[in-house]
Protein backbone atom coordinates (compact mmCIF):
# COMPACT_ATOMS: atom_id res chain seq x y z
CA UNK A 1 0.00 0.00 0.00
CA UNK A 2 1.56 3.57 -1.09
CA UNK A 3 2.33 5.59 2.05
CA UNK A 4 0.33 8.77 2.48
CA UNK A 5 3.49 10.51 1.71
CA UNK A 6 3.68 9.20 -1.38
CA UNK A 7 0.17 10.14 -2.42
CA UNK A 8 0.71 13.74 -1.18
CA UNK A 9 4.03 13.50 -3.21
CA UNK A 10 2.42 12.39 -6.36
CA UNK A 11 -0.62 14.76 -6.18
CA UNK A 12 1.43 17.71 -5.72
CA UNK A 13 3.73 17.13 -8.85
CA UNK A 14 -0.06 17.49 -10.67
CA UNK A 15 -0.27 20.26 -13.01
CA UNK A 16 -2.99 22.71 -13.91
CA UNK A 17 -3.48 20.61 -16.86
CA UNK A 18 -4.36 17.43 -14.70
CA UNK A 19 -1.12 15.09 -15.53
CA UNK A 20 1.43 13.31 -12.84
CA UNK A 21 5.20 14.76 -14.14
CA UNK A 22 5.91 11.83 -12.30
CA UNK A 23 4.48 8.75 -11.07
CA UNK A 24 5.20 5.61 -9.45
CA UNK A 25 4.31 2.33 -10.99
CA UNK A 26 5.35 0.03 -14.02
CA UNK A 27 8.61 1.64 -15.39
CA UNK A 28 7.24 1.17 -19.33
CA UNK A 29 10.12 2.32 -21.59
CA UNK A 30 9.88 3.55 -25.61
CA UNK A 31 9.09 0.20 -27.15
CA UNK A 32 12.15 -1.00 -29.74
CA UNK A 33 11.30 -4.42 -29.64
CA UNK A 34 10.58 -6.23 -32.71
CA UNK A 35 7.90 -8.23 -30.59
CA UNK A 36 5.92 -4.95 -29.28
CA UNK A 37 2.20 -4.06 -31.73
CA UNK A 38 2.23 -0.93 -30.09
CA UNK A 39 -1.16 0.25 -31.67
CA UNK A 40 -4.44 -0.97 -33.65
CA UNK A 41 -2.96 -2.31 -37.26
CA UNK A 42 0.15 -2.42 -35.71
CA UNK A 43 2.08 0.83 -37.10
CA UNK A 44 1.24 4.66 -37.90
CA UNK A 45 1.01 3.35 -41.71
CA UNK A 46 -2.37 0.91 -40.26
CA UNK A 47 -0.89 -2.07 -42.23
CA UNK A 48 -1.52 -4.83 -39.72
CA UNK A 49 1.57 -6.63 -40.78
CA UNK A 50 4.62 -7.26 -38.51
CA UNK A 51 7.37 -8.69 -40.37
CA UNK A 52 9.69 -9.36 -37.12
CA UNK A 53 7.21 -12.04 -35.59
CA UNK A 54 5.43 -15.01 -35.96
CA UNK A 55 1.82 -16.86 -35.08
CA UNK A 56 0.15 -20.20 -34.98
CA UNK A 57 0.25 -22.28 -38.03
CA UNK A 58 -1.78 -24.90 -37.12
CA UNK A 59 -5.12 -25.40 -34.66
CA UNK A 60 -4.61 -23.43 -31.70
CA UNK A 61 -6.04 -23.73 -28.09
CA UNK A 62 -5.94 -21.11 -25.05
CA UNK A 63 -2.03 -20.53 -23.51
CA UNK A 64 -3.86 -19.00 -20.94
CA UNK A 65 -6.87 -16.72 -19.50
CA UNK A 66 -7.28 -14.16 -17.78
CA UNK A 67 -10.51 -12.89 -16.40
CA UNK A 68 -10.93 -9.16 -16.03
CA UNK A 69 -13.30 -7.43 -13.59
CA UNK A 70 -16.68 -7.09 -14.26
CA UNK A 71 -16.64 -3.78 -15.31
CA UNK A 72 -14.61 -4.83 -18.45
CA UNK A 73 -16.27 -4.83 -21.81
CA UNK A 74 -13.70 -5.47 -24.44
CA UNK A 75 -14.03 -5.42 -28.35
CA UNK A 76 -11.06 -3.52 -29.28
CA UNK A 77 -7.59 -5.13 -30.18
CA UNK A 78 -5.01 -5.30 -27.46
CA UNK A 79 -1.59 -3.60 -27.89
CA UNK A 80 1.97 -4.85 -26.72
CA UNK A 81 4.57 -2.93 -25.42
CA UNK A 82 7.68 -5.44 -23.76
CA UNK A 83 5.90 -7.78 -21.54
CA UNK A 84 2.82 -6.48 -20.68
CA UNK A 85 -0.40 -6.41 -22.80
CA UNK A 86 -2.95 -3.53 -22.70
CA UNK A 87 -6.30 -3.87 -23.17
CA UNK A 88 -9.43 -1.26 -23.28
CA UNK A 89 -13.13 -2.32 -22.62
CA UNK A 90 -15.04 0.63 -20.16
CA UNK A 91 -11.24 0.52 -18.92
CA UNK A 92 -7.97 -0.33 -19.06
CA UNK A 93 -6.07 -3.95 -18.09
CA UNK A 94 -2.79 -4.49 -18.05
CA UNK A 95 -1.53 -8.44 -18.22
CA UNK A 96 2.11 -9.97 -18.55
CA UNK A 97 2.35 -11.22 -22.26
CA UNK A 98 3.49 -15.13 -20.80
CA UNK A 99 0.94 -16.41 -18.31
CA UNK A 100 -1.65 -13.39 -18.25
CA UNK A 101 -1.22 -12.47 -14.94
CA UNK A 102 -2.28 -8.73 -13.55
CA UNK A 103 -0.30 -6.00 -13.20
CA UNK A 104 -3.07 -3.73 -12.80
CA UNK A 105 -6.25 -2.48 -13.88
CA UNK A 106 -8.10 1.09 -14.15
CA UNK A 107 -11.34 1.94 -14.80
CA UNK A 108 -12.28 4.85 -17.28
CA UNK A 109 -14.61 5.90 -20.52
CA UNK A 110 -11.51 3.93 -23.21
CA UNK A 111 -13.33 1.72 -25.72
CA UNK A 112 -11.33 2.16 -28.68
CA UNK A 113 -7.32 0.41 -28.60
CA UNK A 114 -4.94 2.13 -26.91
CA UNK A 115 -1.90 3.72 -29.17
CA UNK A 116 1.39 4.08 -27.25
CA UNK A 117 3.76 6.98 -27.29
CA UNK A 118 6.50 8.90 -25.95
CA UNK A 119 5.24 12.09 -24.03
CA UNK A 120 7.97 14.33 -21.75
CA UNK A 121 8.21 14.61 -19.19
CA UNK A 122 6.99 11.34 -17.98
CA UNK A 123 8.64 8.14 -17.25
CA UNK A 124 6.49 6.11 -18.95
CA UNK A 125 4.67 5.60 -22.37
CA UNK A 126 1.01 7.76 -22.89
CA UNK A 127 -1.54 5.59 -23.87
CA UNK A 128 -3.60 7.77 -26.15
CA UNK A 129 -7.70 6.14 -26.17
CA UNK A 130 -10.86 7.79 -27.64
CA UNK A 131 -14.34 7.29 -26.27
CA UNK A 132 -17.30 8.61 -26.58
CA UNK A 133 -16.26 11.71 -24.44
CA UNK A 134 -12.89 12.37 -26.55
CA UNK A 135 -9.52 11.41 -26.52
CA UNK A 136 -7.63 10.65 -23.46
CA UNK A 137 -3.78 9.92 -22.54
CA UNK A 138 -3.40 7.04 -19.84
CA UNK A 139 -0.26 6.41 -17.82
CA UNK A 140 1.17 3.15 -19.23
CA UNK A 141 2.24 2.21 -15.80
CA UNK A 142 -0.60 2.43 -13.95
CA UNK A 143 0.39 5.63 -11.74
CA UNK A 144 0.05 5.09 -8.09
CA UNK A 145 -3.05 2.90 -6.95
CA UNK A 146 -5.60 4.01 -4.77
CA UNK A 147 -6.48 1.18 -2.04
CA UNK A 148 -9.73 -0.52 -2.66
CA UNK A 149 -10.42 0.98 -5.98
CA UNK A 150 -9.58 -0.02 -9.64
CA UNK A 151 -8.30 3.52 -9.82
CA UNK A 152 -5.08 5.05 -9.43
CA UNK A 153 -3.10 9.03 -8.76
CA UNK A 154 -1.90 9.84 -12.18
CA UNK A 155 -3.32 6.98 -13.86
CA UNK A 156 -5.11 9.46 -16.80
CA UNK A 157 -2.93 12.39 -17.32
CA UNK A 158 -5.25 14.38 -19.81
CA UNK A 159 -8.59 14.44 -21.27
CA UNK A 160 -9.47 16.37 -24.95
CA UNK A 161 -9.98 18.23 -27.31
CA UNK A 162 -12.29 20.69 -25.52
CA UNK A 163 -15.88 19.25 -24.57
CA UNK A 164 -18.60 21.08 -25.64
CA UNK A 165 -18.62 20.93 -29.19
CA UNK A 166 -21.43 18.48 -29.74
CA UNK A 167 -23.52 19.03 -33.25
CA UNK A 168 -26.44 17.85 -34.10
CA UNK A 169 -25.44 13.94 -35.72
CA UNK A 170 -26.30 12.18 -38.84
CA UNK A 171 -24.08 9.33 -38.62
CA UNK A 172 -21.58 9.03 -36.02
CA UNK A 173 -18.78 6.27 -34.90
CA UNK A 174 -17.58 7.61 -31.68
CA UNK A 175 -14.39 5.16 -31.08
CA UNK A 176 -11.92 5.57 -33.88
CA UNK A 177 -8.89 3.87 -33.04
CA UNK A 178 -5.86 6.80 -32.49
CA UNK A 179 -2.40 6.63 -34.05
CA UNK A 180 0.74 8.21 -32.72
CA UNK A 181 3.59 9.50 -34.04
CA UNK A 182 7.07 11.54 -32.83
CA UNK A 183 5.03 12.85 -29.69
CA UNK A 184 1.97 13.19 -31.26
CA UNK A 185 -1.70 11.88 -31.35
CA UNK A 186 -3.55 11.89 -34.14
CA UNK A 187 -7.80 11.31 -33.86
CA UNK A 188 -11.12 12.55 -35.07
CA UNK A 189 -12.73 14.92 -32.52
CA UNK A 190 -15.86 13.36 -31.32
CA UNK A 191 -19.35 14.87 -32.24
CA UNK A 192 -17.47 16.91 -34.97
CA UNK A 193 -16.66 16.97 -38.59
CA UNK A 194 -12.84 17.44 -37.23
CA UNK A 195 -9.33 15.75 -37.16
CA UNK A 196 -6.97 17.15 -35.03
CA UNK A 197 -3.38 16.54 -33.30
CA UNK A 198 -2.77 16.66 -30.19
CA UNK A 199 0.78 17.23 -28.02
CA UNK A 200 0.99 13.35 -25.97
CA UNK A 201 2.24 15.14 -23.16
CA UNK A 202 -1.25 17.50 -22.24
CA UNK A 203 -3.41 16.53 -25.09
CA UNK A 204 -3.33 20.58 -26.01
CA UNK A 205 -3.97 20.85 -29.79
CA UNK A 206 -1.46 21.40 -32.31
CA UNK A 207 -3.92 21.44 -34.88
CA UNK A 208 -7.31 21.18 -36.51
CA UNK A 209 -8.95 20.50 -39.42
CA UNK A 210 -12.60 20.41 -40.51
CA UNK A 211 -13.11 17.39 -42.81
CA UNK A 212 -16.57 18.17 -43.97
CA UNK A 213 -18.07 21.97 -43.73
CA UNK A 214 -21.84 20.66 -43.17
CA UNK A 215 -23.58 22.29 -39.41
CA UNK A 216 -24.74 18.37 -38.75
CA UNK A 217 -21.80 16.15 -37.24
CA UNK A 218 -22.33 13.74 -40.87
CA UNK A 219 -18.44 12.84 -40.90
CA UNK A 220 -18.19 9.17 -39.86
CA UNK A 221 -14.09 8.85 -39.87
CA UNK A 222 -11.66 5.62 -40.64
CA UNK A 223 -8.43 5.45 -38.56
CA UNK A 224 -6.45 7.94 -39.47
CA UNK A 225 -3.05 6.41 -40.78
CA UNK A 226 0.76 8.14 -41.39
CA UNK A 227 3.33 7.95 -44.41
CA UNK A 228 6.52 10.15 -45.08
CA UNK A 229 4.87 12.91 -42.90
CA UNK A 230 1.57 12.57 -44.74
CA UNK A 231 -1.80 11.89 -42.31
CA UNK A 232 -4.44 10.15 -44.63
CA UNK A 233 -7.75 9.46 -43.81
CA UNK A 234 -10.89 8.57 -45.02
CA UNK A 235 -15.01 9.17 -43.98
CA UNK A 236 -17.96 8.42 -45.05
CA UNK A 237 -19.92 10.06 -46.60
CA UNK A 238 -17.35 9.51 -49.75
CA UNK A 239 -14.22 11.41 -48.91
CA UNK A 240 -10.41 10.59 -48.87
CA UNK A 241 -7.68 13.27 -47.82
CA UNK A 242 -4.04 14.23 -47.06
CA UNK A 243 -2.78 16.21 -44.67
CA UNK A 244 1.01 17.87 -43.56
CA UNK A 245 1.13 16.18 -40.03
CA UNK A 246 3.39 19.35 -39.00
CA UNK A 247 0.44 22.40 -39.28
CA UNK A 248 -2.72 19.92 -41.10
CA UNK A 249 -2.60 21.70 -44.63
CA UNK A 250 -4.23 20.26 -46.97
CA UNK A 251 -2.21 18.19 -49.69
CA UNK A 252 -5.04 16.82 -51.39
CA UNK A 253 -8.61 16.24 -51.35
CA UNK A 254 -10.66 13.25 -53.11
CA UNK A 255 -14.42 12.94 -53.63
CA UNK A 256 -14.70 9.43 -54.54
CA UNK A 257 -17.76 8.08 -56.62
CA UNK A 258 -18.91 5.39 -53.64
CA UNK A 259 -20.62 6.52 -51.01
CA UNK A 260 -18.62 4.45 -47.94
CA UNK A 261 -14.79 5.34 -47.60
CA UNK A 262 -13.17 2.92 -44.81
CA UNK A 263 -9.99 3.06 -44.26
CA UNK A 264 -5.97 4.21 -45.98
CA UNK A 265 -3.26 1.92 -44.92
CA UNK A 266 -0.26 3.31 -46.44
CA UNK A 267 2.11 1.68 -48.89
CA UNK A 268 5.07 2.38 -50.83
CA UNK A 269 3.09 1.67 -53.95
CA UNK A 270 0.14 4.19 -52.66
CA UNK A 271 -2.84 4.64 -50.10
CA UNK A 272 -5.11 1.35 -50.27
CA UNK A 273 -8.71 2.21 -50.01
CA UNK A 274 -11.59 0.09 -48.86
CA UNK A 275 -15.09 0.90 -49.47
CA UNK A 276 -18.25 -0.69 -49.86
CA UNK A 277 -18.16 -2.76 -52.43
CA UNK A 278 -14.38 -3.02 -53.25
CA UNK A 279 -11.20 -1.31 -52.87
CA UNK A 280 -8.50 0.97 -54.80
CA UNK A 281 -5.24 2.20 -54.84
CA UNK A 282 -4.40 5.57 -54.86
CA UNK A 283 -1.21 7.58 -55.56
CA UNK A 284 0.24 9.57 -52.53
CA UNK A 285 1.37 12.36 -53.44
CA UNK A 286 -2.35 13.23 -55.54
CA UNK A 287 -4.99 10.72 -53.97
CA UNK A 288 -5.46 10.30 -58.32
CA UNK A 289 -6.38 6.05 -59.27
CA UNK A 290 -4.04 3.64 -59.72
CA UNK A 291 -6.07 1.19 -59.95
CA UNK A 292 -9.69 -0.27 -59.19
CA UNK A 293 -11.31 -3.15 -58.37
CA UNK A 294 -15.00 -3.97 -57.72
CA UNK A 295 -15.60 -7.07 -55.07
CA UNK A 296 -19.08 -7.04 -55.41
CA UNK A 297 -19.24 -6.22 -51.65
CA UNK A 298 -21.20 -4.39 -48.77
CA UNK A 299 -18.62 -3.26 -46.38
CA UNK A 300 -19.60 -0.69 -43.83
CA UNK A 301 -16.48 -0.84 -41.28
CA UNK A 302 -13.59 -3.22 -41.67
CA UNK A 303 -10.15 -2.35 -43.20
CA UNK A 304 -7.32 -4.29 -44.83
CA UNK A 305 -4.13 -5.85 -43.95
CA UNK A 306 -1.22 -5.63 -46.47
CA UNK A 307 2.09 -7.19 -47.16
CA UNK A 308 4.66 -5.61 -49.20
CA UNK A 309 2.87 -7.25 -52.05
CA UNK A 310 -0.51 -8.36 -51.33
CA UNK A 311 -3.85 -6.66 -49.92
CA UNK A 312 -5.98 -9.29 -47.91
CA UNK A 313 -9.56 -8.13 -47.10
CA UNK A 314 -12.99 -9.60 -46.72
CA UNK A 315 -15.85 -7.54 -48.72
CA UNK A 316 -18.08 -7.37 -45.87
CA UNK A 317 -20.49 -9.99 -47.88
CA UNK A 318 -19.73 -13.37 -47.91
CA UNK A 319 -15.83 -13.58 -49.72
CA UNK A 320 -12.35 -12.95 -48.31
CA UNK A 321 -10.19 -12.23 -50.58
CA UNK A 322 -6.11 -11.30 -51.55
CA UNK A 323 -5.34 -9.25 -54.19
CA UNK A 324 -1.78 -8.14 -55.72
CA UNK A 325 -0.79 -4.66 -54.21
CA UNK A 326 0.47 -3.34 -57.81
CA UNK A 327 -1.90 -4.81 -60.11
CA UNK A 328 -5.31 -5.27 -58.06
CA UNK A 329 -5.76 -8.07 -59.48
CA UNK A 330 -7.41 -10.90 -57.67
CA UNK A 331 -4.91 -13.90 -56.11
CA UNK A 332 -7.83 -15.98 -54.45
CA UNK A 333 -10.84 -15.37 -52.78
CA UNK A 334 -12.52 -18.01 -50.32
CA UNK A 335 -15.85 -17.87 -48.52
CA UNK A 336 -15.81 -15.43 -45.93
CA UNK A 337 -18.60 -13.63 -43.86
CA UNK A 338 -19.39 -9.71 -42.49
CA UNK A 339 -16.78 -7.73 -42.06
CA UNK A 340 -13.27 -7.67 -40.85
CA UNK A 341 -10.02 -6.15 -39.09
CA UNK A 342 -6.95 -8.59 -40.21
CA UNK A 343 -3.40 -9.04 -39.59
CA UNK A 344 -0.32 -11.08 -40.95
CA UNK A 345 2.70 -11.86 -40.37
CA UNK A 346 5.10 -14.65 -41.75
CA UNK A 347 2.72 -15.50 -44.77
CA UNK A 348 -0.38 -16.52 -42.53
CA UNK A 349 -3.10 -13.85 -42.15
CA UNK A 350 -5.53 -13.83 -39.24
CA UNK A 351 -9.35 -12.75 -39.41
CA UNK A 352 -12.14 -12.86 -36.91
CA UNK A 353 -15.83 -13.93 -38.88
CA UNK A 354 -18.66 -12.02 -37.18
CA UNK A 355 -17.09 -11.62 -33.88
CA UNK A 356 -17.22 -15.60 -33.09
CA UNK A 357 -14.64 -17.37 -35.21
CA UNK A 358 -11.12 -16.75 -35.74
CA UNK A 359 -9.59 -18.13 -38.69
CA UNK A 360 -5.83 -18.28 -40.24
CA UNK A 361 -5.55 -18.75 -43.91
CA UNK A 362 -2.40 -18.99 -45.63
CA UNK A 363 -1.36 -15.92 -47.81
CA UNK A 364 -0.06 -17.40 -50.79
CA UNK A 365 -2.66 -19.56 -51.50
CA UNK A 366 -6.12 -19.03 -49.57
CA UNK A 367 -5.86 -22.46 -47.69
CA UNK A 368 -7.99 -22.38 -43.76
CA UNK A 369 -4.87 -23.59 -41.46
CA UNK A 370 -7.15 -23.26 -38.42
CA UNK A 371 -10.79 -22.17 -36.73
CA UNK A 372 -11.39 -21.21 -33.37
CA UNK A 373 -14.25 -20.50 -31.81
CA UNK A 374 -14.23 -19.59 -28.12
CA UNK A 375 -16.97 -19.81 -25.50
CA UNK A 376 -17.63 -16.25 -25.34
CA UNK A 377 -18.36 -13.65 -27.71
CA UNK A 378 -16.86 -11.56 -29.06
CA UNK A 379 -13.35 -11.67 -30.14
CA UNK A 380 -11.71 -8.86 -30.63
CA UNK A 381 -9.21 -8.32 -33.87
CA UNK A 382 -6.24 -10.45 -32.73
CA UNK A 383 -2.10 -9.21 -32.61
CA UNK A 384 0.60 -11.23 -33.24
CA UNK A 385 3.69 -11.91 -31.38
CA UNK A 386 6.09 -15.20 -29.94
CA UNK A 387 3.81 -17.87 -32.53
CA UNK A 388 0.64 -16.87 -30.19
CA UNK A 389 -2.44 -14.43 -31.08
CA UNK A 390 -3.63 -12.12 -28.60
CA UNK A 391 -7.29 -10.75 -28.29
CA UNK A 392 -9.71 -9.45 -25.94
CA UNK A 393 -13.07 -11.45 -24.87
CA UNK A 394 -15.74 -9.78 -23.91
CA UNK A 395 -15.08 -9.83 -19.89
CA UNK A 396 -11.71 -11.54 -20.71
CA UNK A 397 -8.02 -11.43 -22.37
CA UNK A 398 -7.08 -14.30 -24.00
CA UNK A 399 -3.44 -15.98 -25.56
CA UNK A 400 -3.80 -18.64 -27.93
CA UNK A 401 -0.96 -20.72 -29.28
CA UNK A 402 -0.76 -23.91 -31.44
CA UNK A 403 -1.97 -26.98 -30.19
CA UNK A 404 0.81 -29.10 -28.19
Amino acid sequence: MPSRRRILTALAATTAGGYVATTAGTSVETPTSERDWPMSQYNPAGTGHNPNVTGPKSDVEPAWTYDAPSWFHGSSAPIRLGDTLYAAGTGLVAVHVEDGTEQFVRRGPYTSSFAAVTAEPYRTLTLAVTSTGGVYGVNAGGGIKVPGLDRGIGSERWDGPPHGEYRPTIEHTPTVDPVTHNGTVYAPVVGTNDIAAMNASDGSVRWRVTVEKDEIASASFGRPTIQDETLFVANWPNKVSAYDIEDGSTIWERERAEQMQLCTPATDDGIIVMSRSGVALLETNDGNSVWERDLDGNATEGTVAVTDDTVLLSDGNTEFHALDLETGEVRWSREFHGETQPVVADGVVYAVEQGYSLHGFDVSTGTELFEYEPSEVPLSPPIIGDGRLYLTNRRRVIALEETA
